[in-house]
């Protein structure tokens, strides 16, 4: 930590204070705002979704025209969306799961989903499955049993996004400016050690010495996947579960994540990008998202890259506005799982995320009719997915183009994506597409070649531990949070976080996760 000892590690010990008296209003505060059914009509039920992001300036009246003369004759319904900015979406879905306000939502590594199942706030769908024979045929394209494998503890809570399969850790990358790299005389990069060597030369540039180069707070987990080298698995996600991992060489056993030597190296990483101005000074008090930010200083110029941007955010959401603004830039991608060293690993084509329904809906029947529509009709998709053309996008020999499109209105409803049903993008520009090519040619490749993870399938659920995981988030955001915002000063503070994380449960957690694991690798063992 920091700070003297004897003071009481000032920043930090001022931070938890502040956080002891603010928890229980922030986590009680409740989606702001209502959806208003201006298209209500006798006999037309009206459906809630919550979608993550920003709502577009502009095309929402043209959305809700075009998506209601499909939905009300179809399917007897109208539906209207909840917008819930990327920041703190983690606490705001659960207020909104538990709330029962929401008849559809969006689930995946940003959320609580497996506490949410244990809290009973999703519908079971393979009830309803008998009503959508037509998205149940198409969920078999890619593996025959693909809705089965999507289930959690027995039951269906919630329609994957329809993949092939991914790598662990897969998209996250590095987001750089490529034509101040070239005019620096920098390397290409490629690992911890180029990536590095950017962001120090960045520094020295007058126009970026007033910002932090790195603003999101998530930066630990970008370097865990390049530091642990694939030798670790993840139980669940590194924000869902933070603590827990496995040995790739002995997935058996579950392993405090604060006690390997790789956490302590990403440590010594932030503390040093925290004393050199690399990273935030304020990142304690900044969201668990900082993207919207880091793509308005990027426009802005004051600062050059963005650490935590999957490929799929930089090309729809960065760079419309960065090439429309500033045409003559260019760009590169770091793609962190490339500086892997041990094995890869791939989940089979059965994806995390979904939309879930929630278990106080009054009509399952509707949302589940809305969710085929989504997976097999292209109009729905289409509206659900790019928006209305013209206004959110453009089409250009039948790929979306977002050109001229301003970032500010970029539109699309989070986890529905169908890869049977994409219609393909056309780059803003060739150098950028390029890029994007690279990218996702690499993880195609490397996919095919990946094994597939003991853990694939596996889903913690913490069941009878309400209490445990309570007090435990409060230790997370009160001792984990500023070690890995840079305030660490040596493994002592690593010593105290476990302490204190172990005070509240953390044993009685991993114990749970073991016994869940132990389970799961028998029940496999007999299929």
């Amino acid at each position: 930590m920091m700070g003297d000892k004897k003071t009481g590690k000032t920043g930090v010990v001022l931070f938890r204070n502040m956080i002891l008296l603010c928890l229980t209003v922030m986590l009680c505060s409740g989606c702001q705002g209502k959806v208003t059914e201006e298209n209500r009509t006798e006999n037309v039920a009206t459906l809630r979704m919550i979608v993550l992001g920003n709502e577009p300036e502009e095309g929402m009246t043209e959305l809700y025209a075009e998506l209601d003369a499909l939905t009300i004759p179809e399917l007897g319904c109208v539906l209207r969306f909840e917008f819930i900015p990327w920041g703190n979406e983690r606490k705001q879905l659960n207020i909104a799961a538990i709330s029962g306000e929401y008849d559809l939502m969006p689930m995946g590594v940003f959320s609580d989903y497996s506490t949410l199942v244990e809290k009973n706030a999703f519908l079971d769908l393979n009830e309803y499955l008998h009503l959508v024979p037509d998205m149940v045929e198409h969920y078999k394209y890619y593996d025959e049993e693909y809705l089965k494998n999507s289930e959690t503890n027995g039951g269906l809570y919630g329609i994957p996004q329809y993949g092939s399969g991914a790598l662990q850790y897969t998209s996250e990358g590095f987001f750089y400016r490529e034509d101040l790299r070239k005019e620096w005389g920098l390397e290409e990069i490629t690992d911890l050690e180029t990536m590095e060597a950017y962001l120090y030369r960045a520094k020295e540039e007058p126009r970026y010495q007033d910002e932090a180069l790195i603003t999101d707070n998530r930066i630990w987990t970008s370097l865990w996947i390049v530091l642990s080298e694939g030798k670790y698995l993840e139980v669940g996600s590194t924000l869902e579960t933070p603590f827990a991992v496995v040995a790739a060489e002995n997935p058996n056993v579950v392993l405090n994540r604060l006690e390997t030597p790789e956490f302590q190296e990403v440590l010594e990483y932030l503390k040093k990008w925290k004393k050199d101005g690399i990273l935030d000074d304020n990142m304690l008090a900044l969201s668990d998202n900082e993207g919207e930010r880091g793509r308005s200083l990027m426009r802005e110029d004051r600062k050059p890259c963005e650490s935590n941007a999957p490929i799929w955010t930089a090309n729809n959401t960065y760079i419309p506005d960065l090439i429309a603004r500033n045409p003559d830039w260019e760009f590169g991608f770091f793609l962190y799982i490339t500086a892997n060293k041990e094995q890869l690993y791939a989940s089979r084509p059965v994806a995390s995320s979904r939309i879930s329904v929630s278990s106080k809906t009054k009509y399952p029947e509707i949302a589940i009719k809305l969710l085929e529509k989504i997976h097999t009709d292209k109009r729905y998709y289409d509206l659900f997915l790019y928006g209305v053309e013209g206004v959110h996008y453009h089409l250009v020999d039948g790929k979306v183009s977002r050109a001229g499109i301003s970032g500010s209105n970029k539109y699309g409803i989070n986890v529905a994506g169908d890869g049977l049903l994409n219609s393909g993008e056309v780059a803003v520009n060739e150098q950028w597409g390029a890029v994007v090519d690279r990218v996702l040619a690499w993880e195609e490749a490397a996919t095919r070649e990946a094994m597939i993870s003991p853990l694939d399938g596996f889903v913690f659920t913490p069941t009878g531990l309400d209490k445990v995981m309570d007090a435990m988030e409060k230790a997370r955001i009160l001792y984990f949070q500023p070690l890995v915002c840079g305030y660490y000063e040596g493994e002592g503070d690593i010593e105290e976080a476990v302490e204190e994380l172990r005070r509240k449960g953390l044993d009685q957690y991993l114990d749970n996760i073991q016994r869940s694991l132990i389970e799961y690798m028998e029940n496999q063992k007999g299929e």
